[in-house]
C-alpha cells in the first residue's frame, strides 16, 4: 500500500486532541470534535456537587472540570472548582480559589497541557482579578498571573498552540505565559457590551468583534505579539452578544444580533492574509452567550429567526437542511459537532432547558430535558463522552460503545511500544505531529449485512491523505511512526483528504463497508484501520502513521 503525496489537501492545523478545552471546544471555538458522540441518551454516570447555576464543563483526557456554585458573591467557598473522573463521575479533587474583597464568583477559563485555568474576575468586566493556573491532576495552584484581568465566564478563553491562555474582555486582550503567569502581551480593544467578548484563534491570528464607527467589525490581532493588523467591513448595529468562531478551513463566522430584524445577521468572512472580506450573510435569530458550530465537511450551523437551526453551505450561505422548531426558551444555543457530523445542541433555557442530538442533516435523533442548562452543555471528550451540566446535582455523562465493535492495538503504551516511544492517549494510535493523543478510529451505525449503515470515522490526524482499509486478522507491529493493526488479507476501502483532522468512510453514494470489503457472511469478523500521511519530521524517517485498530463482528 502507498499514500500519494499528490492526494494531500492542506487546510489548517488539525484538532490536536479529543479534549473540550474551552467554550466552543477548541481554539477556533467552532464546536468540532474528532470524537464520535453518543448514540443514545443513556447515562454513563450522573451526579456532582450541587450548583445554583450551570457553568461550562471542560475536559482533558480522563478528567472533567466544573464550577459548582452554591452562593452568590461575596463568597469565599461558595464556588468550588471540581474535578471528576470522566469514566465514572467520581470526584477526584475540589478546591476554592482565594477570594479577595470585591471578587466575583469562580469561573473556569479552560484546560490545556495538564493545566486548569480559573479566576474570580468578571461580573460584566467590573471585577479584575488574577488568573490562576492549577495542576489538572491534583488541583494544586501552580501560579497566579502577574497582572490582573477582567474576563468572565461568558467571554471564555482560547489557547495558543503552546498552551498559553488568551483572555479577551470587552476592554483588553491578554496572553499569559502558561509556565509562569507572566503577561506575554496585552492590548486594548473596544467591545460594545461587557460580556460575550471572547476571541477565536486560527493559525497565527486572534479574531474578535469590536465596535467601530457605524457598527461592528471583525478585527485581526497577531497571536504572537498582540499587534492589531487589520479589520473587516462594518456590520450595522450597535449591540453584539456573541463571539466569533473560525472553521478549520479559515472561514470566520459571527452572529451579530441585537433583537432587531433590520440588523440581526449571521455573517461569513474570509481572511486573505492581508484583508478580511465578507463572503455572505443570513438573517439570524436573537441569541445571547451562544457558541455555534461547523461540521467536518465545513458546513456551518446557525440559529434562524424562526427558532430553527440551519445547516448552511460554507461557500454561499445557502440552506442545506433545517431542524424542527426549537422550544421558545432557546436563548443561548451552544453546539458541538462530532466526527460523523452529528450535532449536539443545548438551548440555554430555563424551565424548558433541553439538549438535542441531530444527524448532520438536522433530523432529530433524541433529546433530553436539562432544566436551567444555561451554558452547561455540550462538552465532548475522550471516547465521545458527552458531559452535560445542569443545576442541583444534575451533571450527566453519555457514552456509547456499540456492542458489535471492539478497539484493539493501542499506541498508548499498554501493548506493543510505538516506534519512538511516541505513545498516544488511551485507546488511540501513536502520537503524531499534530496530536499528542494520536489518531482515533471509531464506528457508528449498524454492522448488518442486510442493512449496512456502518460508518468508520477517523480523527486526530493531520490535514493530509488517509486510507481506510480492512483486514482479516489482528496484528500489532511497528510500522512507520505507528503500529500496523489490521493484517491478513487487506482491502482498500477508500482514500480521503482529512479536514479538521478528521474524515470518514463511506460518504453518501459510496459502497457500504461490507460491500466494498466483500464481507462473506454473518459472523465474519474483520479488522479496520486508518493509515494517514504525516510528512512532518516527527519520529522515524517514514512519513506516515496509523490509528488504533477496530474489530467488527458482522451481523446478518
Amino acid at each position: 500500500m502507498h499514500l500519494h503525496a499528490a492526494a494531500l489537501l492542506v487546510l489548517a492545523p488539525a484538532i490536536s486532541a479529543a479534549d473540550w478545552t474551552n467554550s466552543g471546544g477548541n481554539p477556533g471555538r467552532n464546536g468540532l470534535t474528532p470524537e464520535v458522540g453518543p448514540e443514545a441518551p443513556t447515562p454513563l454516570w450522573n451526579g456532582s456537587r450541587s450548583s445554583i447555576i450551570a457553568w461550562q464543563p471542560v475536559i482533558e483526557g480522563s478528567r472533567v472540570f466544573l464550577v459548582r456554585q452554591l452562593a452568590f458573591p461575596p463568597e469565599s467557598t461558595g464556588s468550588p472548582l471540581v474535578c471528576q473522573d470522566l469514566d465514572t463521575g467520581a470526584e477526584l479533587w475540589a478546591t476554592h480559589l482565594p477570594a479577595n474583597a470585591g471578587d466575583w464568583t469562580t469561573w473556569i477559563a479552560g484546560v490545556a497541557h495538564g493545566r486548569v485555568y480559573a479566576s474570580r474576575s468578571g461580573n460584566g468586566a467590573s471585577v479584575s482579578a488574577k488568573l490562576f493556573c492549577l495542576d489538572a491532576a491534583s488541583g494544586a495552584v501552580l501560579w497566579q498571573s502577574v497582572e490582573t484581568q477582567n474576563g468572565g465566564a461568558y467571554d471564555g478563553v482560547v489557547f495558543a498552540p503552546n498552551g498559553d491562555p488568551v483572555v479577551a474582555s470587552f476592554q483588553r486582550i491578554w496572553r499569559f505565559d502558561h509556565l509562569t503567569g507572566a503577561t506575554v502581551w496585552s492590548t486594548p480593544r473596544v467591545g460594545s457590551v461587557s460580556g460575550n467578548c471572547g476571541g477565536a484563534i486560527h493559525g497565527g491570528a486572534l479574531y474578535v468583534a469590536d465596535a467601530v464607527v457605524g457598527g461592528h467589525a471583525i478585527k485581526r490581532f497577531d497571536l504572537a505579539t498582540g499587534a492589531f493588523q487589520y479589520q473587516g467591513p462594518t456590520m450595522a448595529g450597535f449591540t453584539i452578544q456573541t463571539t466569533p468562531m473560525v472553521a478549520p478551513g479559515g472561514n470566520i463566522y459571527l452572529s451579530r444580533v441585537q433583537n432587531n430584524a433590520a440588523v440581526d445577521f449571521f455573517y461569513a468572512f474570509q481572511d486573505s492574509g492581508t484583508a478580511i472580506t465578507q463572503a455572505w450573510s443570513r438573517a439570524a435569530g436573537y441569541s445571547y452567550a451562544s457558541e455555534f458550530g461547523v461540521g467536518p465537511d465545513g458546513s456551518v450551523y446557525m440559529l434562524t429567526p424562526a427558532s430553527t437551526i440551519e445547516r448552511l453551505d460554507p461557500a454561499t450561505g445557502a440552506t442545506l437542511h433545517t431542524s424542527p422548531v426549537l422550544v421558545a426558551d432557546t436563548w443561548a444555543p451552544r453546539i458541538g459537532v462530532d466526527a460523523l457530523g452529528r450535532v449536539f445542541l443545548s438551548n440555554g433555557g430555563f424551565s424548558n432547558g433541553r439538549l438535542w442530538s441531530f444527524d448532520a442533516d438536522l433530523v432529530q435523533r433524541w433529546s433530553v430535558a436539562v432544566t436551567n442548562v444555561n451554558i452547561g452543555a455540550p462538552a465532548i471528550g475522550r471516547d465521545g463522552t458527552l458531559v452535560v451540566a445542569g443545576v442541583g446535582t444534575n451533571v450527566r455523562a453519555y457514552r456509547t460503545t456499540p456492542s458489535f465493535q471492539s478497539a484493539f492495538c493501542f499506541g498508548d503504551g499498554s501493548g506493543t511500544a510505538c516506534p519512538c516511544g511516541n505513545s498516544g492517549a488511551s485507546g488511540r494510535g501513536c502520537a503524531n505531529s499534530v496530536s499528542a493523543s494520536g489518531a482515533l478510529l471509531a464506528a457508528s451505525g449498524g454492522a448488518s449485512l442486510s442493512n449496512d449503515t456502518l460508518i468508520l470515522a477517523g480523527a486526530g490526524m493531520p490535514n493530509s491523505s488517509a486510507l481506510y482499509f480492512q483486514g482479516t486478522t489482528q496484528v500489532a507491529a511497528p510500522f512507520g511512526d505507528g503500529l500496523r493493526c489490521a493484517g491478513g488479507t487487506v482491502i482498500r476501502l477508500g482514500t480521503r483528504s482529512n479536514a479538521g483532522g478528521a474524515s470518514s468512510y463511506p460518504l453518501a453514494g459510496e459502497a457500504p463497508v461490507s460491500v466494498r470489503g466483500f464481507v462473506p457472511s454473518a459472523g465474519s469478523q474483520r479488522t479496520y484501520q486508518v493509515w494517514y500521511r504525516n510528512a512532518a519530521d516527527f519520529c522515524t524517517p517514514s512519513t506516515f502513521n496509523l490509528s488504533n485498530g477496530l474489530a467488527i463482528a458482522w451481523q446478518a
